[in-house]
This record gives structure tokens, sequence and C-alpha cells, in this order.
């Protein structure tokens, strides 16, 4: 064989060695498609001798290579009018393909849905996306272009399982680190806010890893499928789950009183260890957000929006409910477009916290299209920020009210 080494057929997954149809007990070495002169002319005399080329039977043999050969690209590539953008890679949720076909190839998406579908045997349902987002949930319009019409699926992240319907909530796979990033910062003993919250991704492992979780969304599937997720991983009796405008869900949880120890403790801003306190509703029914709740964390993940809810903050503490706590660290994601600087991003928070930002970081999440970038503003509230003013006077209350609803 290596005597023959550039002649002998050698393309992926094809043996060069088969049988002969016509005779079972003989064997045919494929030459290259190339070789048109099977007495090999080209080859030296010694190189022959060595391995009796002369002697060898010579026949020819047609080699079909069938659909099942190819792979989607390289069919799509003989199915589509030349020139075509063709698809040869896409996302993928559970057993979802969603694309974003461009219009060149509208024409041919459900030819694009059948071979995708074909292809990837994982594969059960492909799906474009129409239109922009417009949706007041932030969900897209998909079509269906091939396989089941059911968008119920199941994902996982770093092992943990989540299910959802792709139709009716929002989700992406590319922020699985950007989770696991910000869980990190979440220390044993603290309670996270999670104030726009989808399926989960933050509450459900914030919860595996110990933590206690106030977990809100205002899309009634995200809430749902929210607490699906918390009872599937079994950590309902960590979570409590609540469906409303994250604005609501945050004052609720500002308002004045005192919810119940846990029997657990956590370092206070004096150094003492306090008792960290927790809703007392049961497992199965969390009421409505309970007044006096304290949290150190929140989280606050809808990019296109959530800075501009930085404003329920101003003011809204009360001093007595978080006497001895640490005020929380709020981590906003936004995006940062074209010229726009980091501090340009800050300046922005400020604007609509109505107050100073401290000791910001930023951090970049993803590049989401040509200059437009998804970040994570970071920052632990102020007590100038968090309070309302000691003499009582209303303060920036005319801002807040312009900049909130």
């Amino acid at each position: 064989m290596k005597a023959l080494r550039g002649l002998v057929l050698d393309i992926p997954r094809q043996q060069s060695v088969v049988r002969d149809p016509s005779d079972d007990s003989t064997r045919l070495l494929l030459l290259k498609e190339e070789v048109k002169d099977g007495s090999l002319p080209t080859m030296s005399e010694e190189r022959r001798a060595e391995i009796g080329v002369d002697a060898l039977e010579r026949t020819t043999h047609d080699l079909v290579l069938s659909y099942d050969y190819f792979n989607a690209e390289q069919v799509l590539r003989r199915l589509l009018p030349e020139g075509c953008d063709v698809p040869g890679s896409f996302e993928t949720v559970g057993h979802i393909a969603h694309l974003n076909l461009r219009d060149e190839v509208l024409e041919y998406k459900h030819v694009i849905g059948r071979v995708l579908l074909d292809k990837n045997p994982r594969l059960k349902t492909v799906v474009n996306k129409v239109g922009s987002i417009e949706s007041e949930f932030r969900v897209p319009t998909w079509e269906l272009l091939a396989g089941d019409t059911s968008l119920e699926t199941e994902v996982r992240q770093h092992g943990i399982p989540f299910k959802l319907d792709f139709g009716e909530v929002y989700w992406n796979s590319r922020l699985e680190a950007e989770h696991k990033r910000l869980i990190e910062q979440i220390r044993p003993g603290e309670i996270l806010c999670d104030a726009m919250c989808g399926i989960g991704p933050f509450a459900v492992p914030a919860a595996k890893a110990g933590r206690r979780v106030y977990a809100n969304d205002l899309n009634p599937s995200c809430a749902r499928y929210t607490r699906v997720n918390c009872v599937g991983n079994k950590v309902k009796n960590l979570v409590k789950c609540y469906n409303m405008c994250a604005r609501e869900f945050i004052r609720k949880l500002l308002r004045p009183g005192k919810v119940e120890d846990t029997g657990e403790t956590t370092v206070g801003t004096d150094g003492k260890r306090r008792a960290v306190q927790w809703a007392a509703t049961g497992e199965d029914v969390d009421g409505e957000p309970p007044s006096g709740a304290v949290f150190d964390h929140v989280t606050m993940n809808l990019p296109a929006t959530a800075i501009e809810f930085l404003d329920v903050f101003k003011g809204a503490f009360d001093r007595e409910t978080w006497a001895g706590h640490h005020l929380p660290v709020i981590h906003v994601y936004t995006f940062k477009r074209g010229t726009e600087t980091v501090e340009d991003v800050v300046r922005r928070g400020e604007g609509h916290l109505g107050a100073a930002i401290a000791n910001p970081t930023v951090h970049e999440v993803r590049d989401v299209a040509p200059n437009k970038i998804m970040l994570c503003l970071s920052f632990r509230i102020t007590s100038d920020a968090a309070f309302p003013p000691e003499d009582g006077t209303k303060g920036n209350e005319a801002k807040r009210a312009k900049i909130g609803d």
C-alpha cells in the first residue's frame, strides 16, 4: 500500500479495499478517480516490479456515494442555487435547532429544515426566527421548518437539567459561563434576589449550592418553569417563586417588616454574625413577596431594559429592617453600543438609579452583534442611594418618577 501512496482512493468514511460485487472471494483496491490509466504508466519500473503491477487484473468499479454519505452542508450546497448562503451551523436548545435564515434562502427554508433534521439524529424540530423581537416578554416568534411541533424541551447547564418551552420563554445557551461566574460570587448564608429570573438559570444553581433565592419573572411561563425546575432539582424549599413586574416585586420585598430567622448565621456589617432571615411561607405556598426581606445580591438579567429598573432602589430601603445588614450588590445586565465606553454605561446606570455608583465593576459577557456587547454592571448600593433622607424630605422623588413608572 505504501508503494501506491498518492494513487489509492482516500476520502473520509470510505474504505479503499472493497468486495468485488461479481466475486465475493475477490477484493478490489480502489484508486483515485483522477487515475485514468489502470496500468499506472507513470510508475517507475522498479516500483512496478516491487508490487507486481503487471500481474494485477484491472477492472472498473462504480462507487456510489448516497445521500447518507454527505453531511448537511454538502447536501445543501448541491440543492441550493450557486452563491446562496448555506447555513453551515446553527444553535440548538435541547432537541430544537433554531435558525435565523437570510431572505435569499427563505424560498428553500423547508428543504433546509428537512436536511438538518435528517443529518442530525439528536434533533426533533427545526425552527426559523420570524421578524424582530417585539413581544412583551422578549420571546422570538418561531416558524416550524421540519419535525415535531412541540417546542417543550430540556437543556442541561453544568449537569443541572432545565425544562422549558422554547416558544414561550427566552433561553440562550451561550450564557452558561456567565451564570456560573455570578453564582460563584454568592457566599454561604447569602440570599439572592433574582428579579428577572427567566426559567431559573441563576436561581436553580444557586439553590443547588445551598443558597436561598427570591425569584421573579413577569412572564408567567418563565415563573411556571422556574417552579418546575426547582421542584425537579429538589430545591424548591430554597426558592420562592413569583410572577409580577420586577419593580413591584422589589418594592414589596423592601417594604418595612421582618421575616423569620432560619437558624443559620452570616457576617453582618459590624463584623459580627447575624441570623439569616427568610420568608416563613411553606415550600409549595409562596404567597406574596414578604415585607422586610433582606438579601445580599440582586440579578437583573434583561439586557434590553433592565438598567432602567435601577430607579426602584433609590430611597426604597427601610433603615430599621436593614440595620446591621450589608446592603446588596446589584448585578444589572445591559448592552454597550457603538462608541459608548464603560464609563458611559456606568453614567447611564447612575442616571437611572438617581445616585452615584461607587466602585463599579463591569464584566464583558459576550459580543451580541457588531458594535453591540452584553455587559454586567455590578455595584453595592450605597446608604446614600438606598435610604430615604433622614429629615424625611422626598429628595429625588420627582426624578425617580420621571425615570420609573
